[in-house]
């Protein structure tokens, strides 16, 4: 017959902590994750970050980051990367948009290459952007839920 732990912070049943020496890596908690590979495993929380021994007894509260946490992080390097591919159609865009203007000559520039060259550059800015503000507004969310992990603060459980 197995028992379930679960945090005495908010309720949640606790899971072994894989890699504690990454996980803990850039917190104050790292000699506790090298602690644990030879004194036994730790326990973590995913809801609110907790970290147990395995007899049970709380370690650091907010140590770990959570699921909410990884999810906002992943989600910010996505648009991360897609704003870094739309930077790179800005440049070719741009490149495209001097040989247009200055290819054949800036006096047999005709006013179809002038709308041409000014709606390409335009069109390449929009998606570049549109993914630098959700990264931006992402990082800047990612900040505010570690800042409140840090503090103690339990954030409301995800409606599954």
């Amino acid at each position: 017959m197995t028992t379930e732990r679960r945090c005495e912070r908010c309720g949640r049943t606790l899971e072994a902590l894989r890699k504690p020496v990454r996980q803990l890596r850039w917190s104050r908690h790292w000699l506790t994750g090298v602690k644990s590979l030879f004194t036994g495993r730790l326990l973590m929380c995913r809801q609110c970050g907790a970290i147990y021994s395995t007899d049970g007894n709380l370690v650091a509260a907010g140590a770990v980051a959570t699921d909410a946490e990884h999810h906002l992080d992943l989600y910010r390097k996505d648009m991360a990367h897609l704003r870094n591919a739309f930077a790179g159609v800005m440049i070719a865009a741009g490149g495209l948009a001097a040989w247009l203007g200055l290819g054949p000559g800036p006096e047999t520039l005709q006013m179809g290459q002038v709308i041409l060259i000014g709606g390409l550059g335009a069109t390449a800015s929009v998606p570049f952007v549109y993914f630098a503000h959700k990264s931006i507004r992402a990082r800047r969310d990612l900040k505010a839920l570690r800042q409140a992990r840090r503090a103690g603060h339990i954030p409301p459980a995800p409606r599954d």
